[in-house]
């Protein structure tokens, strides 16, 4: 993984991490107990160590009561707009 696809998962488990505190209030150990999601998978994703798989995405979605578009609505209006993967040159 490159330097900034690094940085994205970083802002994206931050955003996850500000959505589970601003809709839930639980902590990370209810959050993830509660919603079958192992406590150490959930840490990593939420401070950018790891790439949130499919399943897991859905999982935190149905947490919040939402579909997949829309936890990736939420987690896209947490993220800089001016934010990408590529650099200009790439294209």
């Amino acid at each position: 993984m490159d330097n900034r696809e690094k940085e994205y998962c970083k802002l994206v488990g931050q955003a996850i991490r500000n959505l589970r505190k601003q809709y839930t209030g639980k902590s990370l150990c209810i959050f993830a107990y509660e919603n079958d999601i192992p406590r150490s998978t959930l840490g990593r994703i939420e401070i950018g160590q790891n790439e949130a798989q499919l399943v897991t995405l859905k999982k935190i979605a149905e947490a919040f009561g939402w579909s997949m578009s829309e936890l990736f609505r939420h987690i896209e209006n947490e993220i800089p707009k001016n934010f990408k993967i590529f650099d200009d040159e790439h294209y």
